[in-house]
């Protein structure tokens, strides 16, 4: 007992000020919520701003001690941590969503997860792309393939990977080989359902060349001609955009750096991609230290660089957000 009773009295202590930080983290996403990706204005960009600073004060060796955590012990840590609240509810939100969203036909709905992890719904199916999050595992229902870029932590999941493949869903990849038929370290072409895919071989950085798979989904008609291309963590070598180059609805690239733009311009060789909007992500992946590389990324430095991208629409959405295709533009 005598252990116990300062303990329990450090836990009680505690709870006034845990509470403060995950309330003043659900009015900060609920404001942020009410905004648009499309619009980064005064209130928006002071919004990211805030949760900028949710995310310094989590050094990435506590983000690790969560993922880790058990499910009591990881919902105190989210309690008393505005980003980790921010990274739980955005999930929670993404899940009821997809659940409760039939796509109309001529429509395509996207949701930001986390990092670079995306769900696209369409009349004829669900899909994700890069599913990173403590609780992926609980997106298997609602998916009907999956697509990983490359074997990174903050890039997959491998307890997702398994609950598809036990299901008899398909996981493309260049290294999950539980699911053969769609494991290719080389371009390749599937069609699933309404789904057709085509992908790209691309370098990571000079010390993991052939990385990274970069996949093109084109939805099919009743999305109203939907399509994505997903870079993951490409180095952005315009000869390595061949297979899926050309017009796109939607761009995912990372967070704006200025060889992104790449890609985007009619360079010699490939790399031709002429997207409607391009996409800003892998920003306080919170994996990265804040200092040291592989750097968190910060929402300040990709906000900077929406009006830099050469792109007619470049946009930065935060986790939990939703966007919709329809009339051939995102709204």
């Amino acid at each position: 007992m005598g252990k116990t009773l300062p303990l329990l009295a450090l836990l009680l202590a505690a709870l006034p000020a845990a509470r403060a930080a995950e309330n003043d983290a659900a009015q900060t996403l609920d404001r942020l919520w009410k905004t648009s990706p499309f619009v980064l204005n005064g209130e928006r960009a002071g919004l990211l701003k805030t949760i900028q600073g949710y995310s310094e004060k989590l050094p990435h060796e506590s983000f690790k001690e969560y993922l880790a955590a058990g499910g009591q012990a990881a919902a105190g840590m989210e309690q008393g941590s505005p980003i980790l609240y921010c990274y739980r509810r955005a999930f929670d939100r993404v899940v009821d969503e997809v659940g409760g969203t039939t796509a109309g036909r001529g429509t395509a709905v996207v949701w930001l997860l986390y990092n670079m992890g995306i769900v696209v719904k369409t009349p004829s199916g669900c899909f994700g792309v890069d599913i990173n999050h403590r609780l992926a595992e609980k997106l298997e229902p609602l998916l009907d393939f999956l697509c990983v870029t490359h074997n990174h932590g903050d890039h997959k999941s491998v307890e997702l990977m398994d609950a598809m493949r036990a299901r008899g869903k398909p996981v493309l990849s260049n290294f999950y080989q539980k699911d053969d038929k769609h494991f290719s370290k080389e371009p390749a072409d599937y069609t699933i359902g309404a789904f057709s895919i085509r992908t790209a071989i691309a370098d990571h950085n000079e010390k993991l060349p052939r990385f990274i798979t970069m996949f093109r989904v084109d939805c099919g008609a009743d999305s109203g001609g939907f399509s994505l291309l997903h870079c993951g963590d490409s180095n952005f070598i315009p000869s390595q955009f061949g297979p899926v180059q050309g017009p796109v609805a939607l761009l995912v690239l990372r967070y704006g750096a200025p060889e992104e733009n790449r890609v985007l311009d009619a360079a010699p060789g490939g790399g031709g991609v002429r997207p409607v909007c391009a996409m800003l992500s892998h920003v306080i992946e919170l994996r990265h230290d804040i200092h040291k590389s592989p750097r968190r990324r910060t929402l300040d430095y990709a906000m900077d660089n929406t009006s830099k991208m050469h792109c007619p629409q470049t946009i930065l959405p935060f986790w939990g957000e939703k966007l919709i295709w329809r009339n051939g533009r995102l709204q």
